[in-house]
Parts: structure tokens; sequence; C-alpha cells
């Protein structure tokens, strides 16, 4: 990416926000919806007594943990930091490293385990759309890189899958 193409992307994204309710905000929504699945299906195990509790509550957080852990050994900058460009929505120059995405590797953990807790096609489809959207966003909001992104989803999904299956 170019810095005449993050510029022209990001400013596409802001004039976007612009003639939505709430502007910016929207891009936090996907963020808070999914942080809401979760927590609805933690409760929901809670309150069965069911043993998937812990497996839910052990896989995301180890999926966040091996990010948070992977993020200063690669040390990428961030977009708007090396293109020294705002990114759409509320940031902090210099604020952490870029890759892999931490917002992106949490809804991709999230979605798998709600996808466990409720494995329906309607579930599966609907978890696995607003990860994409987050992922997208990420992108398109200057926040990350394409390749931020994609890493952050083979990481989550390959532990989330072996942290279920296994």
């Amino acid at each position: 990416m170019t810095r005449a193409q993050y510029i022209r992307m990001t400013e596409g994204m802001r004039a976007l926000l612009s003639r939505l309710p709430g502007g910016e905000k929207f891009l936090r929504l996907p963020t808070l919806l999914c942080a809401c699945a979760y927590i609805f299906s933690l409760v929901f195990l809670m309150l069965r007594r069911d043993a998937r509790l812990v497996r839910v509550l052990l896989v995301p957080a180890a999926c966040f943990l091996a990010v948070t852990a992977l993020r200063p050994l690669i040390g990428r900058q961030r977009p708007y930091d090396r293109f020294g460009a705002p990114p759409v929505g509320r940031y902090r120059p210099g604020k952490g490293k870029s890759m892999p995405s931490r917002h992106t590797a949490s809804a991709a953990a999230i979605a798998c385990a709600v996808i466990a807790v409720f494995p329906t096609p309607a579930v599966c489809a609907a978890m696995l759309a607003l990860c994409a959207l987050i992922a997208a966003l990420r992108v398109l909001s200057g926040q990350h890189y394409i390749s931020d992104v994609v890493a952050a989803l083979a990481l989550s999904f390959a532990l989330s899958l072996a942290g279920y299956l296994l």
C-alpha cells in the first residue's frame, strides 16, 4: 500500500461514515455486537452449568495472549504512523504495533466460541460475517494492513480449531 492509496482509502471511509448516523461511532458497533454475542454465550453456558464454559473462556484468551505476545516480536508499524496520516476514528500516534490485528483476532476467536456454543448455520453465518466486517473495517479505517488482519484470522482460527477439537 502506498501513502496515496492509504489516504484515498481513509478519505473514502471518512466520507461514507459522515453520511451515517453516529458517523465514526459506527466503527465500534460491530466490535460491541461481537462482545455482546460472547457475553450472551458465556451467560448461557453458566446458567446451564455447561462444562464447555471453561473452553469457551480459555480458547479466546489464548488467542488474545498469542496475538499480544507476537505484536512486539514482529514490530510492524501501524499504517497511520508509517504514512504520517490519521486513520478514521480515534487514535494515538505511535500506539502499539500493527501485526497481527488484535481486534480481528479477538473477533475470530469470539466467532469460533459462539459457534461452538450455538453450532447452527445461522449463527455460523452471522458470526463469520461479523468477524469479516470487523476485519474489513480495521483495514478501511486505516488502523491495519490487509496482511495484519489475514494473519490475525489465520492464527485465531487455527488456535480455535485446535482448542475446540482437541
